[in-house]
This record gives C-alpha cells, structure tokens and sequence, in this order.
C-alpha cells in the first residue's frame, strides 16, 4: 500500500496565538529567512558563473536547442528573484509581528505599575484614590503639593456623581494633571523670580552711573601708567647693543619695578570692576555681573588692553633680562679662555707643571690670585704657535697631560675669572710684522681685589 504523502499543518490565525508563541514564530521565520538568503544568494551566483558554460555544454550534450536553455536559465533566475522578494515579504512581516508584541508587552508593564503604584496610594483598599490620597500621590511621587483649586478641578473632571475618589481608569488622567500642575507652579516661581531680579537689578542701575565715572578716572590713572612703561621698555631692544651686563640687569631690575607698578594700578581697576557686583543676593550675582559688564562695556574693553600691553612690556623685560645673562656668560668665557693662554704661557716659560705653577696640586683663592700678580704677562703669539718644553717631572704620579685644576679653579671664583679677563686682553689684537719670533701681544695684569 503506496505511503500517502504527508500535508502540511494549515496556518494557524496569529490572533490566536499569546505573545511567547508569536515571538517564537517570527524568531523561526527570521532564521528561516536568513537560510533562504543565503541559498538564493547562492543560486545566483552559481547561474551566473556557470550559465556561459551551461549554454554551450547542455545543448550539444541533449540535442535541444541553445535558445531553449537561454530561456531555461532566464526563468530560474527569474524564480530565485521571486523566492528572494517573497523571503522578504516573510521576514517583513515577522519584524512587524516582533514589534507589535514589544509594544503590547511594554504597554502590559506600564499598565502593571499604574496598577501597583494606585494600590500603593489606595490605603483603604476601596479601589479609589480620595482627597486625601490624591495629595499623598502627588507628594509622594512628586514631592509636590497640589493647591486646593487643582483638586477640586480633579474632582469636577475625573470623579463620577456620587463617587467618592478617582477610579483606575482616570489614573493616567490624574497623574496628568498633576504634572500640569506643577508646570503651572513652576511658572509662576519664575515669574517672582524675574520681578525679583529686575529689581535688583534697578537697584544696582541707580548707583551704577556715578561709579563708573569713578572708574573711568582710576581707568585713566591706569592707562597713563601703562603709557609710561611703554615708552621706558620700548628702547631696550635698541639699548642692548654695546651696553655692559651688569648695566643691562640694572635696567632691567628697573623696567621690572615699573612692571610692578603699573600691573598694581590695572590690577587696582579690575578689583574695583568685579566689587561693582559685591552686596547682591549670591542667586542674583551672576545676572548682575552680566548687566554690569554690558554697562561698563567701555572700561572692560580698556581693561583688556591695558593686560594685553603688559604682557608685552613684560615679554620685552624678559628678553632683555635673558640678552644680558647670554653676554654675561660669554664675557666670562672670554675670560677663560684668556686666562687658559696667560697659564699656558707662563707653564711654557718657566717649563713647569700646573702642581708647580701654583705651588701644589690644591689651588685655592690665594694661590689663583699670587700667580696672576706674579706672571708673566707679555704673551708672544710664536711662542704660542711652536710647540711647548717638555716640562719638569711633576711630584706626584698624575700624568703630565691630565686636565689642569686651574680650569675648574678659574671658573669657581669670579674675581678671579675678572682678573683673567684683562690680563691678555691686549693679547688678542696683537699685530704679525716682519718675522714671527718678533710678534708680541702685550698684556698688563691689574690688582684683583680678593
């Protein structure tokens, strides 16, 4: 007996499935939908690649017509197009049916804690919300207390004849005007509010005029202050030139005091600006600053200039102050390396080692000094030029050619390295005539105070 082939399950009415048995169906369709992309992607893909192929092998391998396989092949893909668009539809209709349970089961919570939050405020259990318990709704929930007027309109509107309170169904309504209520209240607290502040602030216009004339003379005093700096640091970058460091650190120090004094007075008018606002009630004071600044807008916007032209006086005190530490140190390596050839010279002349030039290996002070009042001063540029003596076998063990202590003796002291300085100067604009053994640079080595 042949085996009957099994039907299919009729389709069932989605009206009569709950919202798991829905949301189970459309999680199946949404699967079966991706699976049915997938394979119609597929099939495409594989007509498309292999149809060239298929046209010239089939017909030739079946005797049939190469038309008829063009054809053949345009209807697959024409039914693949119509599985995708239907696949589609399904899938369409499955998301619609997800959302539409979403927004059931979302409505079905809300109207769960409406519920529980009636029965909540329902103290005697009577399946309404009294005078009384509306007003502890209200506090409880909002932390507002509803005016009399606005319950007795929840009452006229929302209570049925002969009703003693609100019934569930007219819950949505009562808390809706609840919120209207409290909007209603929060404007009005606004409206106080704003009469409160325009007569602050007609309080602060009052006096305003007479003090800002006031400020206008300390802006003036100010701004002559500043005027002044200027025209005391503007010739520093044009000063510099052929001006001692010591001299340059004393204007400096100089242009630093005007700094001083002129940022006191801006500082002075900028104080006496922001006290303008000082007396307000501290939830007013921002509004007030606000109003002031748009009154004073004159003398805020010279304040500003003011700042902006010390800063720049101060950038050119600094630069000038940094010019003068830059010459300081290269005029005391000039006197370094004066004083290295006026030692180099000596050890040279007397063929000795650094230990015996300055009568042993710790030089101090008071032997830095006796040498330079001592030494030989008449610096001969071919002497210098032709390689030095071999010098006497020094007392200790330390190697002939090891760094001499004078270097680090030389810069320790600085009214040592002064003396250095003037010992050889002359030395290096010396003048080459005739032959080179008759060639001096001569020097004069002053008193160096100790």
């Amino acid at each position: 007996e042949a085996e009957k082939e099994e039907k299919p399950a009729p389709p069932v009415d989605p009206s009569k499935l709950s919202d798991e048995e829905l949301m189970a169906a459309a999680s199946a369709i949404e699967r079966a939908g991706a699976e049915a992309e997938a394979m119609t992607k597929s099939c495409t893909q594989f007509v498309l690649k292999k149809g060239p192929e298929m046209k010239g092998l089939v017909p030739a391998a079946k005797l049939i017509d190469p038309k008829d396989m063009n054809q053949a092949l345009a209807r697959l893909l024409s039914q693949i197009q119509e599985l995708a668009v239907t696949s589609e539809q399904m899938l369409s209709k499955a998301k619609q049916a997800k959302l539409r349970v979403q927004k059931r089961t979302s409505a079905r919570e809300r109207t769960q804690q409406a519920e529980s939050t009636f029965k909540r405020y329902d103290k005697d259990n009577d399946g309404m919300l009294s005078r009384t318990e509306v007003q502890a709704y209200a506090k409880g929930e909002y932390g507002f207390k509803l005016p009399n007027r606005t319950v007795d309109r929840i009452w006229n509107n929302l209570v049925e004849d002969g009703a003693v309170g609100v019934v569930f169904r007219e819950f949505q309504q009562l808390k809706i005007s609840v919120g209207v209520a409290r909007e209603v209240a929060r404007d009005e607290q606004r409206k106080l509010v704003t009469a409160e502040k325009l007569k602050v602030l007609e309080q602060v216009r009052q006096g305003l005029s007479e003090r800002l004339r006031e400020l206008a003379a300390v802006a003036e005093d100010a701004n002559r202050a500043v005027s002044a700096l200027e025209r005391q640091v503007q010739p520093l970058a044009t000063k510099a030139r052929g001006m001692k460091p010591a001299a340059m650190v004393q204007l400096s120090d100089d242009s630093d005091v005007s700094i001083k004094d002129s940022a006191s007075s801006v500082d002075q008018l900028r104080m006496r600006l922001g006290g303008l606002s000082e007396g307000v009630e501290k939830r007013f004071q921002e509004d007030v600053r606000l109003f002031i600044k748009e009154q004073a807008k004159p003398l805020y916007a010279s304040l500003g200039r003011m700042e902006a032209r010390l800063v720049r006086a101060r950038n050119l005190s600094t630069r000038f102050r940094e010019a003068a530490r830059k010459r300081k140190a290269a005029e005391l390596e000039a006197l370094r390396t004066a004083a290295r050839r006026l030692i180099r010279h000596n050890k040279r002349l007397r063929s000795m080692s650094d230990g015996d030039l300055f009568g042993g290996d710790a030089v101090g002070e008071k032997e830095f000094l006796l040498f330079f009042a001592e030494a030989d001063t008449e610096v001969r540029l071919a002497d210098e030029r032709s390689p030095p003596p071999e010098p006497a076998p020094p007392p200790t063990s330390r190697p002939s050619d090891a760094p001499s202590p004078v270097v680090a003796a030389s810069s320790s002291s600085s009214s040592s390295s002064t003396a250095a300085a003037t010992a050889p100067a002359a030395g290096d604009g010396a003048a080459e005539g005739g032959e080179a053994g008759s060639t001096t640079a001569a020097a004069s080595a002053p008193d160096v105070p100790a």
